[in-house]
């Protein structure tokens, strides 16, 4: 059987959850690694802020069972991102998670790092989870290759467009009509809702 990973995308404006559901999921990851853009994830126990952290707590997560940590970057998160990525493709069998994509990519351009982990991270048994505030403002090809979005409610005509893009216009037109702090639970494949109490279920393969 061929190896699986999952993709996960959860997309939020400021306020309406997104961070919180992204930590919910993060919670329930045996290896986790965060490429931390905001600083937000306290939970995680260990964090980096300069490479040569990074790169020796990911020589001592290769030989443990579970570990959890997070990349904190400064100004440049480009080119901080570039490193991290490699490492972690190189390195295999964790969950990373990279908040705001947007700030690495655009609808038409995707880093050729994190293409790379989107595209052959299942070989290396590396799933990902990203979030934005904006569907309009993701990579298309990131998009494309995501299994399954988490989507709260947005008004927003691009995002909707972009939304029903990907997941279809049932789908749009329902996000466009869920509370503040609601959202939908959208697996791409099965062409389904999902139920959201089993986070750790479709969110991290096992």
């Amino acid at each position: 059987m061929e190896q699986q990973n999952r993709i996960t995308g959860i997309i939020g404006r400021k306020g309406a959850g997104k961070s919180r559901k992204a930590r919910e999921i993060l919670q329930c990851a045996p290896r986790l690694f965060v490429f931390d853009t905001m600083g937000e994830h306290e939970f995680v126990p260990n964090t980096c802020r300069d490479l040569q952290e990074a790169e020796e707590f990911l020589a001592w997560s290769e030989m443990q069972e579970t570990f959890a940590g997070r990349f904190v970057p400064d100004d440049d998160i480009e080119g901080t991102f570039t490193v991290m990525a490699r490492w972690v493709y190189e390195q295999g069998e964790m969950l990373f998670a990279v908040e705001e994509i947007p700030l690495l990519c655009r609808p038409g351009f995707l880093p050729p790092e994190l293409g790379r982990l989107v595209r052959l991270g299942r070989h290396h048994d590396v799933s990902l989870l990203w979030t934005a505030q904006r569907a309009a403002e993701v990579s298309r090809t990131l998009t494309a290759m995501t299994d399954v979005f988490i989507l709260f409610s947005n008004t927003e005509p691009r995002d909707l467009d972009a939304i029903a893009d990907r997941c279809g216009s049932e789908i749009a037109i329902k996000v466009s009509r869920l509370p503040l702090h609601g959202y939908v639970v959208w697996d791409v494949i099965a062409r389904h809702e999902l139920d959201n109490r089993d986070i750790d279920s479709w969110a991290i393969p096992r």
